[in-house]
């Protein structure tokens, strides 16, 4: 694939190049699916061409001059013009302007990430690395490239914890000075939710997220993004949620509801209503436990959200879990056998009484006092009753 990739930039007359993380997990002997390919120039037009060869999906990001092509079997080559950036104040997305490869290098935010491979024919395997990156690699260190990194951008703390606690590798001694001097200094407070939540989101996807997480509190980190300190007993539910699930968007949903307030956030309504859900469990828990019939813990669990079941089913103690499993698995999934065309023909017009009576036959056929049999017979006599 790679041959391919320098051959097609060659033909569209310009150098490419495999950049960053895969070059990095290349020479740690790790791979993955996703290939990142830099090229000195016609970003857009190499990026069509490599859709149209491999049958991906293209699409172009002119702002960044970035391009991805997913291929058929999901996985994706995202395609970059080396480029220069330049940050008008802290924490902002930079401006962005073209240049030469060896400047793109410099751009990046650690060494260990600022190695290319040159893909293009005769010179394919020719490794740049102007910043000691392999060195690091060699004394596995997390090390920034200038002095201002984590100022210009400090979403790049989020990375450094990320990256080191992923590869087993240490924060090199001046860059956690640094670090810890933009936290203290309040810059990651500079940055929007959007960017905080996407370096959550990844952290989630990770094997060590829990590590990972506790180093976040440690450093203070979100006490100074979010005003907001993860109490104790939020890691020990994230551990109980991480050790039943590698599910990453359930254990990032259980992050956004700890979090102070998610009503601005930019989350899909799902993520939201879940969070909401998962911090009001505590309004139908005593109940819940209480309840004896199944068409009481149906009624208090229908409203919440799958996604919150799901986590709070492996959170909760066992007399809990047990009444959400037996929703999740066998209740949510019962329907009366009556339809609303046939209370229309037992003479009830359309309006809000059609999913009263529909919810009282589905609570009598839970609780066992109808069987499917009688259902319409029950509906008969509730519209003739005009009770309901």
């Amino acid at each position: 694939m790679l041959r391919l990739l320098g051959k097609i930039a060659h033909q569209c007359g310009t150098r490419a190049f495999l950049v960053g993380g895969p070059v990095r997990d290349m020479l740690l002997d790790r791979f993955g699916p996703d290939i990142d390919i830099a090229v000195e120039s016609k970003a857009q037009t190499v990026g069509k061409e490599i859709g149209r060869r491999v049958h991906g999906r293209f699409v172009f990001h002119s702002r960044f001059l970035t391009a991805t092509v997913t291929l058929p079997d999901s996985s994706h080559i995202d395609i970059t013009q080396t480029r220069t950036e330049t940050y008008s104040r802290p924490a902002v997305l930079p401006r962005v302007k073209p240049a030469p490869i060896e400047q793109d290098l410099f751009r990046r935010d650690f060494t260990i990430n600022a190695m290319a491979l040159e893909i293009t024919p005769f010179r394919f395997g020719y490794l740049l690395d102007p910043c000691s990156g392999q060195q690091d690699l060699k004394y596995k260190l997390v090390r920034i490239l200038h002095p201002k990194s984590f100022i210009d951008d400090p979403t790049r703390i989020f990375r450094a914890i990320r990256f080191a606690i992923r590869l087993g590798f240490g924060i090199e001694p001046q860059t956690l000075k640094l670090m810890r001097q933009s936290i203290k200094s309040s810059y990651p407070s500079l940055l929007t939710a959007e960017r905080i939540l996407y370096e959550l989101r990844l952290i989630s996807s990770e094997t060590r997220r829990l590590q990972m997480i506790e180093a976040i509190k440690r450093e203070k980190l979100t006490r100074t993004c979010l005003d907001w300190s993860p109490p104790s007993h939020f890691l020990s539910k994230l551990k109980l949620l991480s050790s039943r699930t590698r599910n990453p968007e359930l254990f990032f949903i259980l992050i956004l509801s700890n979090l102070p307030d998610t009503g601005n956030f930019p989350i899909t309504k799902q993520e939201r209503e879940s969070a909401r859900a998962i911090n009001r469990f505590h309004l139908i828990h005593s109940r819940l436990m209480r309840a004896k019939r199944l068409s009481t813990i149906y009624r208090l669990l229908r409203p919440i959200p799958e996604p919150a079941l799901q986590i709070l089913s492996r959170i909760e103690p066992r007399a809990v879990a047990r009444a959400i499993n037996l929703y999740l698995n066998r209740l949510s999934s019962i329907r009366p056998t009556v339809t609303g065309r046939e209370l229309r023909k037992l003479g009830l017009m359309p309006g809000p009484k059609y999913q009263r009576i529909l919810d009282r036959l589905l609570y009598a056929r839970l609780d066992g006092l109808i069987s499917k049999e009688k259902e319409y017979n029950m509906a008969r006599r509730l519209i003739r009753q005009k009770k309901v």
